[in-house]
């Protein structure tokens, strides 16, 4: 189940008989899915990251049957940090998972629960599940790499809070709602702080005075609906030259230059001769995060930095909402 994202000037819901408030974690959305003593880690996209997180391996022993929706974070002085977490999704190999995990230990925040010893608890209200769900925490005190995200009544004042703390924003969740997979239906709202965007690399370039380093990434959302009709369409909102210095450029590189393509993935006229010039065409399937401080008039992102890469994105669902 998704947030939708709330309109800024409307805010979110006042009613907290009505709505349950959470912090938005700026984490990697996962299913913990415990059965037997064995624990399988799931991102959106359905791929098995178990191996990526060995020390959230005790939440095998949470429960003989459960399956919960949460988020992995990393922490930097007490705020999860989006930067820390991205080195670490993509990796498989045990012996560079365990390093990384005893560097930059991750904990799995638990925000529902699914299932629980065999009985599917998605047709339940989000009261009826938070309440099974903060019976596992009192079962499993003192179990190790997870937690439970708290519950607020009052809104505007988590939101305030969020905001002199660091953290992302606020999510709000209607009590009455069913869970529904996968669905972003408007039971559940999200309000970040920071402006960040989910965006498709179609091309890159070479840094003027180093052709062996990335200088930057051209950046694109699909529109669904272009007018007049038709195919989606790949458009062009800039490009990110900011933050890439201190990404890692081997593992990037290595990560696009299997989607190197001859031509544009871009929309006709989309990219100016400016951002054309130089640029290596890519098939679409890279997905980033960056974050920035707006739009211009024309749908460019202003100032984006990037932030790290999105494997638990399907390429084809980003779009500019």
């Amino acid at each position: 189940m998704l947030a939708a994202p709330v309109d800024p000037h409307a805010g979110l819901p006042a009613d907290g008989d009505a709505w349950a408030f959470e912090v938005k974690w700026d984490g990697m959305r996962v299913l913990a899915d415990v059965h037997e003593g064995r624990l399988r880690l799931t991102s959106r996209l359905g791929n098995d990251v178990t191996a990526a997180w060995p020390e959230l391996a005790g939440l095998a022993g949470l429960h003989p049957d459960v399956l919960l929706d949460g988020e992995v974070v990393v922490l930097r002085r007490g705020v999860p940090s989006f930067w820390a977490l991205a080195e670490r999704m993509h990796v498989r190999e045990a012996r560079r998972a365990a390093a990384l995990a005893a560097a930059s230990p991750a904990t799995f925040v638990a925000f529902d629960v699914l299932r629980l010893d065999g009985t599917d608890l998605t047709k339940r209200s989000w009261t009826q599940r938070r309440e099974a769900l903060e019976g596992l925490d009192g079962a499993a005190a003192g179990l190790r790499g997870w937690q439970l995200s708290p519950v607020y009544d009052d809104g505007q004042v988590l939101l305030a809070a969020t905001l002199e703390q660091g953290l992302e924003g606020v999510v709000a969740k209607r009590r009455a709602s069913r869970y529904a997979p996968g669905a972003r239906n408007g039971d559940w709202l999200k309000l970040p702080h920071r402006r960040v965007q989910t965006c498709v690399v179609g091309g890159w370039r070479t840094e003027t005075d180093d052709a062996r380093r990335l200088g930057a990434l051209l950046l694109g959302v699909w529109d669904l609906e272009p007018p007049g009709g038709g195919e989606p369409v790949l458009r062009f909102v800039g490009r990110v030259g900011s933050g890439l210095a201190t990404a890692d450029q081997g593992d990037l590189l290595a990560l696009l230059a299997p989607h190197a393509q001859e031509t544009s993935p871009f929309g006709p006229s989309e990219v100016p001769r400016v951002d054309a010039t130089g640029t290596r065409w890519l098939d679409p399937q890279v997905v980033i995060d960056v974050r920035h401080i707006g739009h211009s008039e024309n749908g460019r992102i202003r100032q984006p930095v990037f932030l790290g890469v999105r494997d638990d994105v399907d390429p084809a669902t980003v779009t500019a909402g």
